[in-house]
């Protein structure tokens, strides 16, 4: 077990971080499991992520958390204390060489409450299209990817620049430049003499 990691039962190579491509996680992942292949690393788990509040699901917080889970096909679904709710348009997920769609992104966001007040969690819901997906799928399962979204950064804080007080005011000290010859003339100029420390 030198050089790996078990994380929730998973064994991964130490600073392994899963940071696929939409791509990537319908071709090698989801069609992969949706027609029961072996998958090339078992880091995606199977979960129902309609049946908690996104930070009780599992894995890290800080990072972006992948799950199989059934696909559903309404635009908002319960889960936990509030319910998730789809905005914008799904996207198309092509594949590079062909430019053929393998899938779809639907993007959600959580909402907590009676008053269905919007969270900062989103999820990601990728599933392979039909004609795509039903040549023999197995399964009709989903990747979803869910993760909180940063915190916006205040008007006031996006102009202040980056630096420290100190260096604000180096910053501001406009450099001045007195040529003591043009003003004075040479003549009434006083050099310290050679050996001076000055």
């Amino acid at each position: 077990m030198e050089g790996f990691v078990v994380k929730e039962d998973i064994k991964l190579p130490i600073g392994f971080r899963f940071r696929p491509t939409d791509q990537e996680l319908l071709l090698y992942y989801l069609k992969k499991k949706a027609f029961a292949q072996p998958l090339p690393a078992s880091v995606i788990p199977i979960c129902d992520v309609f049946q908690s509040d996104p930070w009780l699901l599992p894995g890290d917080l800080r990072e972006k958390r992948y799950f199989f889970s059934n696909y559903g096909k309404v635009n908002k679904r319960s889960a936990g204390s509030g319910c998730w709710k789809c905005v914008g348009k799904e996207k198309e997920i092509r594949v590079c060489d062909s430019n053929e769609v393998i899938g779809m992104k639907k993007t959600l966001i959580f909402c907590k409450g009676s008053h269905q007040t919007r969270t900062r969690w989103v999820m990601h819901e990728l599933r392979l299209v039909t004609s795509y997906a039903y040549k023999m799928a197995v399964a009709d399962f989903a990747v979803y990817v869910i993760f909180q979204k940063r915190k916006k950064m205040t008007k006031a804080s996006q102009q202040r620049p980056f630096c420290s007080s100190k260096l604000q005011r180096v910053h501001d000290v406009k450099a001045s430049i007195i040529d003591f010859e043009m003003e004075f003339g040479h003549d009434n100029i006083v050099l310290p003499p050679p050996s001076s420390p000055c």
